[in-house]
């Protein structure tokens, strides 16, 4: 039975499961290399592969699952392998597990019976025409393990004819590469290997879009908008296992706020939950927290059974009294408190007023005889450029307005050397996350959010009313938006 939240968004299955699921796999870029490379291997017996990612999370496994269902499908029954996904055994267990997992028989106790049932069963296979592999997922876990590494190594070995029985694939994250790079012997034994990183922000919208339709979406619709689909990157670090659990944590939030489309609103709410910060708006500044009356929700939890839980209701139902009198008790000797501010209040209030009004009067005279200064100047001037000057005059006038030329060019010059060179700032974010608002108010709508480690060019930047100084910054796209100062490391460029 699907959840009403799928059913909701028009689909009709779940898009965002975690478990490993190859036919909800989006095969394009790093992952269709991969997968051409394990084919490559596999149909020119090179007999090892190495597959790594840089963290948790990147697909390996989902990958892998795909070349699986993919061999079966193309060779059927002349198909054999063995998944070992919890790699954490002796080197007899490991090889009493990949021969029950060969030969779909229970093992033997003797490991050396194991080894020639296992050559044998995979000997038969290569005769018919197919293939068989052998796969170790979660590799890293067997770095401090050199016995079975070293065994999985001698495992390649077996031969036919001079050809490899099987392909041995290896996979894990980062540690496994520098752990089987410095056992030459077993490295060269692996000579495909492949690399995984996390996804671009384009490869993680062309994800979420792959699998909704996948899981039913009409053609034409679109559930994420594009913001949404880029702040669920930018937390997920580009790993398509977080991308999945928010974007499914995603599609609740909507459908509880019985919303259209998933915003950056649904998208933050779900990377709150996910925090565990519950389900408000991550990241907001919260300037005071108000005292709640008692209320009779608190009874929701009290027992209703018995002398106990009477006891626990009588109990709640004494403390509200009680809580209630306290409360209108302190409200009767506040009011005086109360009037007497509110006096004072509307004195502070009316001088201030006063003194910017009388500021206002005074700046405006200052304007007035300021031009009428110059205008009587003006008017000075062309007077005495009407009257006539002797020759000495003229030229004590000229001397004067080449010494004021030098001086006006000085100026000029000092201004630009200013303006050139005013060190470019950049914000770093220091937060886990940072709100972007509209204009510099905490109280103002968010249009955006940056990431821990996430840089930024600042173009300006203004203090609030409350003292906070914000940053105007750029973001993508012709966007700009305003960052407070508190969440942000500001360096020179």
């Amino acid at each position: 039975m699907i959840e009403e939240y799928i059913t909701y968004w028009g689909l009709k299955q779940h898009p965002f499961l975690l478990a490993p699921d190859s036919k909800m796999m989006c095969v394009t870029g790093q992952y269709y290399e991969c997968l051409e490379r394990l084919k490559y291997a596999i149909n020119t017996n090179k007999g090892g592969v190495l597959v790594v990612s840089e963290d948790a999370g990147l697909g390996k496994t989902t990958i892998l699952l795909k070349l699986i269902d993919e061999m079966r499908e193309e060779y059927g029954d002349a198909f054999r392998y063995a998944f070992i996904d919890h790699p954490t055994l002796t080197s007899s267990q490991m090889i009493a597990h990949i021969t029950q997992c060969i030969t779909d028989s229970p093992p033997d106790d003797d490991k050396l019976k194991n080894l020639m049932v296992l050559k044998n069963t995979l000997t038969e296979v290569k005769e018919r025409g197919g293939k068989n592999i052998i796969i170790v997922d979660e590799g890293q876990m067997l770095c401090e393990a050199k016995d079975v590494l070293q065994e999985l190594r001698t495992l390649i070995n077996l031969m036919h004819n001079n050809e490899y029985l099987h392909t041995f694939i290896l996979s894990g994250q980062r540690a496994l590469w520098n752990t089987i790079k410095g056992m030459p012997e077993f490295w060269q034994r692996l000579p495909v290997r492949y690399y995984f990183i996390p996804l671009r922000v384009e490869e993680t919208k062309e994800l979420v879009k792959y699998r909704l339709k996948k899981a039913g979406l009409d053609e034409g619709r679109e559930i994420f908008a594009n913001d949404a689909l880029e702040i669920i990157h930018r937390y997920s670090m580009g790993s398509p296992r977080t991308i999945i659990a928010l974007s499914d944590l995603s599609l609740l939030v909507g459908f509880t706020n019985h919303a259209k489309k998933i915003s950056f609103k649904e998208v933050s709410k779900a990377i709150n939950a996910m925090s565990g910060k519950g389900e408000g708006l991550p990241y907001v500044t919260e300037e005071r927290h108000k005292e709640r009356e008692p209320s009779l929700k608190s009874f929701a939890n009290v027992e209703r059974s018995g002398d106990t839980g009477k006891k626990h209701v009588e109990r709640s139902v004494e403390n509200i009294i009680k809580s209630g009198t306290d409360i209108q008790r302190t409200q009767r000797y506040l009011r005086p408190v109360y009037a007497v501010l509110a006096i004072i209040f509307v004195i502070v209030a009316g001088t201030i007023g006063y003194y910017y009004a009388f500021q206002g009067m005074k700046d405006s005279s200052t304007v007035i005889v300021k031009k009428e200064i110059e205008k009587n100047i003006g008017i000075e001037k062309v007077e005495k450029a009407d009257t006539p000057l002797s020759k000495d005059s003229e030229q004590a006038v000229a001397k004067k307005e080449e010494e004021k030329q030098p001086q006006a060019e000085e100026v000029q010059k000092d201004m630009d050397i200013k303006k050139t060179d005013l060190p470019t700032r950049e914000a770093v974010v220091s937060k886990i996350a940072a709100n972007i608002r509209i204009s510099p108010d905490i109280r103002s709508p968010r249009i955006a959010m940056l990431f821990r480690g996430e840089t930024v060019k600042i173009l300006s930047y203004k203090t609030d009313r409350d003292g906070m100084k914000w940053y105007k910054i750029h973001l993508y796209g012709n966007r700009e938006g305003w960052i407070a100062d508190s969440v942000v490391t500001v360096r020179q460029q």
